[in-house]
């Protein structure tokens, strides 16, 4: 009895050991999003690089790769469409293991970024894109690579990685995310030759890194879009891939542009609304009275929204053309209302002008 109980623990510990990978486990139960994760992660793990392996080797046991279940670069989905479906589907492509694992790392106050780009692997480059991840660590940023490392248990080869080991196999489009301080260029990678000397310094990584992560998105896209080009588009995955980062600044611009319309138009309204009311008043005869004083500042709120709104209408296509709002025209509407406006000021001034015996008659002419 004492001997198969003993035998049971055995197997169970070995089973534990196993799922726990190296002491690392998170209960399933508290695997239903990122955050219940790094929920888990930050309380039952002390020191980051503890929370990191946690958080890497739930990704690497439980993600599954998949490659017929979505486009090797899923170009049109939002990380966090990505991340839930990776969840709830428990399997993906290297653009889910990283984002899943960089969005974990986050909400873990772990800084980290997904990197895109392409992969030397037995001495050739492969033609399509790959994705991977960044994360800050004592000081130091280092790579880590959990579509690699998937479904292989224990082994961790591409888990916290120095930049210089790393470029042996991996290529990011953005050459800041090499980390190095003399980055490769694509010619250097497709070739192997990862160890040349270079007598200058090209940049300092942990500054530009700092500058870059505290950059809104859209400044992260045109910073990375504007490296790519400087190193070059030496082949068809690097051109491919700028372009997609253009398209992406050229749709928030869109946005941008879109707000910027649809809030002249708000602007347009407010303002003939004010205009409305005074003509509505002025048909009552300024009925029921009110002081001249205030009377004579009815009107004046609109000039103000009107430049506004011009101004809002001025920065349409300043980033990207614009072909799909009329500005013209409604910047005529804008020029129209005005006329009225100075037309009913003027009989305004004539009004407060005039005596109170004249005043009446003024409506009627």
């Amino acid at each position: 009895m004492k001997m198969g109980l003993l035998f049971l623990l055995i197997i169970i510990s070995v089973a534990v050991a196993k799922g726990q990978q190296a002491g690392y486990y998170i209960p399933s139960s508290q695997t239903y999003s990122t955050t219940s994760i790094a929920n888990y992660v930050q309380s039952y793990f002390k020191t980051d690089r503890e929370k990191l392996g946690a958080i890497y080797a739930w990704v690497t046991a439980n993600i599954r790769y998949d490659k017929d279940s979505m486009y090797n670069i899923n170009w049109g989905t939002e990380p966090d469409e990505k991340i839930s479906a990776t969840l709830r589907r428990r399997k993906g492509v290297c653009e889910n293991f990283a984002v899943i694992f960089t969005d974990i790392c986050l909400k873990s106050n772990i800084p980290s970024f997904a990197i895109t780009g392409y992969t030397r692997q037995s001495g050739s480059i492969k033609k399509i894109g790959h994705s991977w991840s960044a994360v800050y660590l004592d000081k130091e940023w280092l790579l880590c690579d959990p579509t690699w490392d998937a479904g292989s248990g224990n082994n961790t080869s591409y888990f916290l990685v120095s930049p210089e080991q790393f470029i042996e196999t991996h290529m990011p489009f953005d050459p800041l995310w090499q980390l190095l301080p003399n980055p490769l260029s694509q010619k250097e990678f497709s070739r192997g030759s990862f160890f040349l000397k270079k007598d200058t310094t090209t940049w300092n990584v942990a500054d530009s890194v700092l500058v870059f992560m505290q950059l809104d998105s859209l400044q992260q896209l045109e910073a990375s879009s504007l490296r790519i080009k400087q190193a070059g588009l030496n082949n068809d995955l690097v051109k491919i891939w700028r372009s997609y980062v253009d398209m992406k600044i050229a749709i928030v611009y869109g946005d941008k542009d879109m707000n910027l319309y649809n809030e002249a138009v708000a602007d347009l309204n407010r303002a003939s609304n004010i205009f409305n009311t005074f003509v509505q008043y002025r048909n009552k005869q300024f009925m029921p009275a009110k002081p001249d004083t205030e009377i004579a500042g009815l009107l004046d709120p609109i000039y103000g929204i009107l430049i506004i709104a011009n101004t809002k209408l001025n920065n349409i296509g300043r980033e990207v053309e614009n072909f799909q709002y009329d500005t013209e025209n409604l910047k005529s509407r804008l020029d129209a209302l005005k006329r009225r406006v100075r037309e009913q000021q003027y009989f305004l001034k004539h009004y407060l002008e005039s005596s109170v015996a004249e005043r009446g008659k003024l409506f009627y002419k």
